[in-house]
C-alpha cells in the first residue's frame, strides 16, 4: 500500500506554456485570416468543377481544423487550424452568393 500513498504525495503539475506575446497574437492572427481566406477561395472554386463541392471543403476544413484544434500545441499551427474552421463557417455564410445558373 506504500506505493499508492508516494503516488498520491508526488503527483505531476501540468506544465505551464509561456504567455503569448503580442508578435505572436499578430502573426498567429494573419495565420488564421489567411487560412480563412483559403478555406473560402478553395469552396468557391471547387463549386465550379461541382456544384457540391463546397460541402466537400466545408466538411473537410470544420473536421480538420476542429481535430487540430484539440491536439495541437504549436500556436501558429492552432492559428492555421482556427481558420480552417472560420473559413468553413463563413463559407457556407456565402452559399447564397453562389451563382448556380
Amino acid at each position: 500500500m506504500t506505493w499508492m500513498e508516494n503516488h498520491v504525495e508526488h503527483e505531476e503539475r501540468p506544465e505551464e506554456r509561456p504567455r503569448s506575446t503580442l508578435r505572436d497574437l499578430v502573426l498567429g492572427t494573419i495565420v488564421a485570416v489567411l487560412f480563412a481566406a483559403a478555406t473560402v477561395v478553395a469552396a468557391i472554386l471547387s463549386f465550379d468543377a461541382n456544384p457540391a463541392g463546397p460541402v466537400v471543403v466545408v466538411v473537410a476544413a470544420i473536421g480538420g481544423g476542429s481535430l487540430a484544434v484539440r491536439r495541437v500545441e504549436d500556436p501558429a499551427l492552432k492559428a492555421a487550424a482556427i481558420g480552417l474552421i472560420v473559413g468553413g463557417l463563413a463559407a457556407v455564410l456565402l452559399w447564397p452568393f453562389f451563382d448556380v445558373a
